[in-house]
């Protein structure tokens, strides 16, 4: 690929970002990156929210222990309509065949949260009850928010009074994790690898001026690109990742990047420039995809051409045979 062609595409492309407000084809809103980020990682690595549940719980596994995704939709059946609807959580998994964690990744802190918490804590453990002498057993899942921006009022942890009809009173509190409180190092410490696609949303508010670029400088970004690559190296080299898992996380945190950066038009180049040697643009993968498949079919042929041969060869010396008995 010439370079007049490599800049041609990079120019569409980002026309393209530009157009669907740094969104991917398939997500129609901003709450929808987030969401398939923490889905992604969850479904294609559950073992790296390990160290989170840690971090948020204080609950310590091995780091073969066990862990794999639950079902996250429940239907509702509403006391005024009788119309059956559904409530979808983000995450819920469940680790050492025992214990249900669930988590919701939130921008901001709208004041309802705690609300929504206890509604699907609730369908999770009717999900998950078991049966026991003289009724049923209900248990909670380990929950969490994990705000993914700090707008200023984002609370320690969320609360909600509970009153029974006996007279007994519970409160209900999740914890809270502020995901932009976190530094570089600390999040490098503690094995917080599943965080790292949010952290470019740090540098959210310094783009909100009418000069954009002045807000954040193109070596600040490179710079802070690099030390993220940097920190999932190690962990690779440590055995904390996989290198399936780093590159998938270096693919989630260019499209997080994107979003952040795509009404800047200096920084956005930037971000593709970097990201570009890891991720590949759409026609570049087919290319790989039709060049693999044109490789395989040319084996096939001369694998089917030497058979024939073969073959060939085989008749001919069995008619010779057949001429000598005559």
């Amino acid at each position: 690929m010439t370079e007049t062609e490599k800049h041609y595409d990079l120019h569409a492309l980002l026309e393209e970002i530009g157009a669907s407000e740094g969104l991917p084809e398939n997500l129609s809103t901003e709450a929808q990156l987030w969401d398939e980020i923490m889905k992604k990682e969850t479904f294609l690595m559950p073992e790296q929210l390990l160290p989170l549940i840690k971090e948020v719980h204080g609950k310590e596994y091995e780091r073969d222990t066990d862990i794999r995704p639950l079902a996250t939709e429940f239907s509702v059946e509403r006391s005024d309509t009788k119309e059956i609807t559904s409530i979808r959580a983000d995450i819920t998994v469940i680790v050492a065949e025992s214990d249900i964690y669930h988590f919701e990744c939130q921008i901001h802190n709208d004041g309802t949260m705690v609300m929504r918490m206890f509604e699907y804590d609730v369908h999770i453990a009717l999900s998950y009850r078991r049966e026991m002498s003289g009724g049923m057993e209900l248990r909670f899942p380990h929950s969490a928010v994990l705000y993914l921006e700090d707008n200023g009022n984002t609370p320690e942890e969320l609360c909600c009074v509970i009153h029974f009809q006996d007279g007994g009173t519970y409160e209900y509190k999740v914890p809270v994790l502020k995901v932009q409180a976190y530094g570089i190092e600390e999040i490098k410490e503690k094995h917080l690898c599943v965080l790292i696609p949010f952290l470019p949303l740090r540098f959210r508010r310094r783009l909100s001026g009418r000069k954009k670029e002045q807000g954040v400088q193109k070596e600040e970004l490179t710079s802070f690109y690099r030390q993220l690559i940097l920190i999932l190296e190690e962990e690779v080299e440590a055995g904390y990742l996989s290198e399936t898992n780093r590159n998938t996380i270096i693919s989630l945190l260019g499209k997080s990047m994107i979003r952040v950066f795509y009404r800047s038009e200096a920084l956005l180049k930037e971000v593709v420039d970097m990201t570009e040697p890891i991720l590949e643009l759409e026609f570049e993968k087919y290319e790989k995809v039709i060049a693999e498949q044109a490789r395989v079919l040319e084996e096939k042929d001369k694998t089917l051409s030497e058979k024939e041969a073969r073959i060939q060869e085989l008749e001919r010396k069995l008619a010779k045979m057949e001429r000598r008995k005559i």
